[in-house]
C-alpha cells in the first residue's frame, strides 16, 4: 500500500473512532462547574455577537482569565445556536477530531513514521484522561489552545526547512492565538527546542545558543502574556490559593502529581473533575514520588543518545505540565485531568516508538504487539465513552465523584448547589453543605449557603453568626465582609452595612461590585454625592455593566444633567442592545427634553 493511501485511510479511521467514542457527548447538558460563568449565565457571552460584547471579550477578564479567543468562540456558539448545550458539545468534539488529525499529520511530518504517528494520534483521541477537555463545555480553551499549538509546530517545521520572515511570523501568530485561548501555551517555545534535538535533529549542527537565540521573539511573547495572566488572576483572586498553601506544600504536591498523572495514564481509574489539594502530603508519598521521578529521569538521561525519542517524550511530559503542576496554585485542586491534554503527547510518543523498537526485529512480536495495541485502543474507547456519560449533568457529575472516592468539601458543596438548582427538597441540599463542613469546618462557601437558608426561614441571628464566623476564618477575604454587609442591607440596617462594605473595599479597592453596593445604599439614604461617586468608580473599574450606566443616568437625570444622563443611557443601550429598561429610560428622557423645550 502506498504511503499516501495508508495515511489517508488512517486519518479516516482516526475520525471515525473519535466520533464513535465521543458520540454520547451530544446528549450532555451544562454543569455548574464554570459552565454557568462561561456561557449559561454570562450575559456578555450568551446574547451572541454585538459590538460591545466583542470589545468586552478582547479587553476584559472573563472567569478570572484573559482568553479572548475562547470567549469569542463561546459567543459564536450562542449567536448561531442560542444557549443550547448540544451544539456546544458537538463543537468540542469537532475540535478534538481536528486536534487528533493534526497530531497524526504533524508527528508523521516530523518523523516520517506513519504507523507510529497514527498510534500517538489514536491514544490522544481516545485516552480517558482527555474526556474532561472535550466533554466539558468550559474546557473549550484546551481544545483551541492545542489546535493552534499543533499548527505552530507544523509552521515551525516549514520554517526550519526554508527559513523566512513570513514563515517565522506564522509560528509567532500560532503561538499568540494559542495563548489567547489558554495561557498554558507558555511552554510552546521550549517544545520547539525539543523538536530541534529530535526528531528534526538540528543538533549538533546548530549550537544550543543559536537555537535559543532564534526563539527569543517567541519567548518575548510568552513573557508578555505571562505578565498579563499573573496580573489578571491575581486581581481576580484566583491565585490567592498560593498564599493559602505554603510553597513547600505546593512543591510536594507537584512531585506527587507528576507520578499520579503517570499512574492514571496507564490505569485511568478513578477519574473525577475535582482532586482536592491535601495541603501537605505524607513524607513517604512525596519522597517516594521524588525517587520515582529521579530514577526515571536518570534512566532517560543514560539512554537519550541511543534512544532520542525517549528524552523527547519524557521532557515534553515534564515540561508542558510545569505551568499547571501547582507551583503557582490557581484553584483548590491538586491536579486535573484536563491538564494532560498536551503533556501526554510525550508519553504517547515514548509508547509508540518504544513499542516499535521492541518488535523491530521479531515478526512474532510484531503480531502480538499489533493485537495488544488494538486491544488497548479499544479499551480506551470503551472507558472514554463511559466516562463521557458522567458529564451528562451536574448531579451525575458529582455523584460519580463521590462513587469514585473523591469525597471532599468542594464536591459536597457543588453537589448541594446542583441539588438546589434541580428543585430537590431543602433537607437534601442542606445536608450536603453540612457534610462539606464535616470535611472542612472552615469551608466558607458552605457556611454562606447555610446562612442563606437560615435567612429564607428568617433565622436572622443564625445567619449573622455564620457570616461573622466566615470572616474569622478568612479575615482578608473581601467577599465575606461584603456578604455580611449584604445581610445588614437586607435588614435595612445601613449603619452596620456601610462599615462592612468599606472594610471590603479596603481589601479590594478596585472591586466594582463593592462600589455598586455602596452606591445603592447611599442612593437609598439620599446621599447623592456619595452615590454618584461610587457609581462612577464602579464604571471606572468595570465599564461593561450596563446596569451601572442606567443607575447613574437616572441619578444625574434627577439632578437636571440631561445631556450626561442621555450619554449614560445610550452607553447602557450600546452595551445591551436589547435591554428594554434602557430604551424606556431614553424615551422618558426624550419626552422630558421636549417638555423643557429648546
Amino acid at each position: 500500500m502506498r504511503r499516501s493511501t495508508a495515511s489517508g485511510l488512517l486519518a479516516l479511521a482516526l475520525i471515525l473512532i473519535t466520533v464513535a467514542a465521543y458520540w454520547p457527548a451530544g446528549r450532555n447538558g451544562f454543569v455548574n462547574l464554570d459552565d454557568d460563568a462561561y456561557v449559561e449565565f454570562a450575559p456578555m457571552v450568551n446574547r451572541g455577537f454585538h459590538p460591545a460584547a466583542v470589545a468586552w471579550a478582547l479587553t476584559s477578564v472573563h472567569t478570572a482569565n484573559w482568553h479572548p479567543l475562547t470567549t469569542l468562540s463561546h459567543m459564536l456558539d450562542c449567536e448561531l445556536f442560542g444557549i443550547k448545550p448540544a451544539p456546544m458539545h458537538w463543537e468540542n468534539v469537532g475540535w478534538h477530531v481536528l486536534n487528533t488529525l493534526l497530531v497524526f499529520l504533524v508527528w508523521r511530518r516530523l518523523s516520517g513514521a506513519v504507523w507510529r504517528s497514527a498510534l500517538v494520534a489514536a491514544l490522544f483521541a481516545l485516552h480517558p484522561l482527555h474526556v474532561e477537555s472535550v466533554a466539558w463545555i468550559s474546557s473549550r480553551k484546551d481544545l483551541l489552545c492545542t489546535f493552534f499549538w499543533l499548527l505552530g509546530l507544523a509552521a515551525y517545521v516549514r520554517w526550519t526547512a526554508k527559513p523566512s520572515a513570513l514563515r517565522y511570523s506564522a509560528v509567532a501568530l500560532c503561538l499568540a492565538l494559542a495563548l489567547l485561548a489558554k495561557p498554558m501555551a507558555v511552554t510552546f517555545p521550549a517544545t520547539l527546542l525539543l523538536l530541534d534535538a529530535w526528531p528534526l535533529r538540528r543538533r549538533p549542527a546548530v549550537a544550543w545558543s543559536r537555537l535559543g537565540f532564534e526563539k527569543l521573539p517567541l519567548f518575548a511573547i510568552v513573557f508578555a502574556h505571562s505578565a498579563i495572566t499573573w496580573a489578571v488572576q491575581s486581581g481576580a483572586g484566583a491565585a490567592a490559593y498560593s498564599a493559602r498553601i505554603p510553597l513547600d506544600a505546593r512543591l510536594g504536591n507537584a512531585v506527587v502529581s507528576y507520578v499520579r498523572y503517570l499512574g492514571k495514564t496507564f490505569w485511568p481509574d478513578p477519574l473525577t473533575p475535582m482532586y482536592w489539594h491535601p495541603g501537605y502530603w505524607p513524607a513517604w508519598a512525596w519522597l517516594g514520588a521524588a525517587v520515582v521521578l529521579a530514577g526515571l529521569t536518570l534512566g532517560v538521561w543514560r539512554l537519550h543518545r541511543r534512544l532520542p525519542w525517549l528524552g523527547f517524550g519524557w521532557l515534553w511530559f515534564l515540561g508542558t505540565l510545569v505551568p499547571v503542576i501547582g507551583l503557582v496554585q490557581v484553584g483548590a485542586q491538586a491536579m486535573a485531568d484536563r491538564y494532560t491534554y498536551v503533556p501526554l503527547l510525550g508519553v504517547f510518543t515514548v509508547v509508540a516508538w518504544g513499542g516499535a523498537a521492541l518488535v523491530a526485529t521479531n515478526r512474532r512480536r510484531l503480531l502480538v504487539a499489533a493485537a495488544a495495541t488494538a486491544a488497548i485502543i479499544a479499551a480506551c474507547g470503551i472507558v472514554t465513552r463511559r466516562q463521557i456519560s458522567t458529564w451528562e449533568n451536574s448531579l451525575r457529575l458529582y455523584e460519580n465523584c463521590l462513587a469514585a472516592g473523591e469525597d471532599n468539601p468542594a464536591v459536597r458543596y457543588l453537589y448541594g448547589v446542583a441539588l438546589q438548582a434541580a428543585g430537590r427538597p431543602e433537607a437534601e441540599f442542606a445536608a450536603q453543605f453540612r457534610r462539606a463542613l464535616d470535611r472542612a469546618p472552615d469551608y466558607v462557601n458552605a457556611h454562606t449557603q447555610l446562612a442563606l437558608i437560615a435567612l429564607r426561614h428568617q433565622r436572622f441571628d443564625e445567619a449573622r453568626q455564620m457570616l461573622e464566623q466566615n470572616i474569622r476564618f478568612e479575615p482578608s477575604n473581601a467577599s465575606l465582609h461584603s456578604n455580611l454587609g449584604s445581610f445588614w442591607s437586607l435588614r435595612n440596617d445601613f449603619d452596620r452595612a456601610l462599615p462592612c462594605f468599606e472594610r471590603a473595599l479596603q481589601l479590594t479597592p478596585q472591586a466594582p461590585g463593592l462600589h455598586r453596593e455602596l452606591a445603592s445604599i447611599y442612593a437609598k439614604l439620599n446621599r447623592v454625592p456619595e452615590a454618584r461617586r461610587h457609581y462612577e468608580l464602579a464604571i471606572k473599574y468595570d465599564g461593561w455593566a450596563f446596569g451601572d450606566y442606567n443607575s447613574l443616568g437616572f441619578l444625574v437625570g434627577n439632578l437636571g444633567e440631561l445631556a450626561e444622563s442621555r450619554r449614560l443611557f445610550e452607553r447602557a443601550l450600546w452595551l445591551e442592545p436589547g435591554n428594554e429598561f434602557s430604551r424606556r429610560n431614553l424615551a422618558a428622557l426624550t419626552q422630558l427634553e421636549r417638555a423643557r423645550g429648546p
